[in-house]
């Protein structure tokens, strides 16, 4: 009897655990100009994402994943993040949140139609009963370079992990995998 009760206790636990996180799983929010042409769009420029989060790699890990994300894509090129940098430093003297005449230099300097900025918001972990699970929020938006005008926009959080791991205890995702999956998702909102 006792052993029908705990089987009975652990099947209700575990469809909690796994409704929980399922129910945690949001889609991106998006923004899209219906302004603007994206047929002309080739080629990019992804500035360094500003981190607000406590995890100190957070912003060049993410601007490394976005970039490789965006190539992987085929939808546009991507400038080479070094020349991007160079440009950036020398057209706002370093400042990394170019005003509206800096994306419209920066678009000339680089030769692209548009600029990709944001921000890590959230780089951490969250407790899921005795397994720590990563957590990262990222926001871009894309200004097209010839009136500094943002065309896309995009913020999603992604949460690492399986129900299995935070089941069983097995520990988590390290936090760079849940940054590709959600720098992913935020990608595929501009190529959907």
């Amino acid at each position: 009897m006792q052993v029908k009760i705990r089987l009975s206790v652990l099947g209700l636990v575990l469809a909690a655990i796994i409704a929980g996180g399922c129910a945690g799983s949001m889609r991106p929010t998006k923004f899209t100009n219906t302004d603007y042409n994206f047929a002309f769009l080739e080629r990019v420029a992804v500035l360094p994402l500003l981190n607000m989060s406590e995890d100190r790699q957070a912003g060049s890990r993410a601007t490394r994943i976005l970039i490789t994300e965006l190539l992987a894509s085929r939808t546009v090129d991507v400038v080479e993040p070094g020349e991007t940098r160079a440009a950036l430093n020398r057209i706002t003297s370093g400042d990394p949140t170019p005003t509206t005449e800096q994306v419209v230099a920066l678009g000339k300097a680089l030769n692209v139609q548009a600029v990709i900025q944001g921000s890590v918001a959230q780089s951490g972990t969250s407790r899921a009963g005795t397994v720590m699970i990563p957590v990262v929020t990222l926001d871009v938006h894309m200004l097209e370079t010839e009136s500094g005008q943002v065309i896309w926009a995009a913020t999603h959080t992604e949460k690492g992990g399986s129900a299995g791991a935070a089941i069983l205890g097995t520990g988590s995702e390290p936090i760079s995998q849940t940054t590709r999956r959600c720098a992913r998702r935020v990608i595929k909102t501009l190529v959907n």
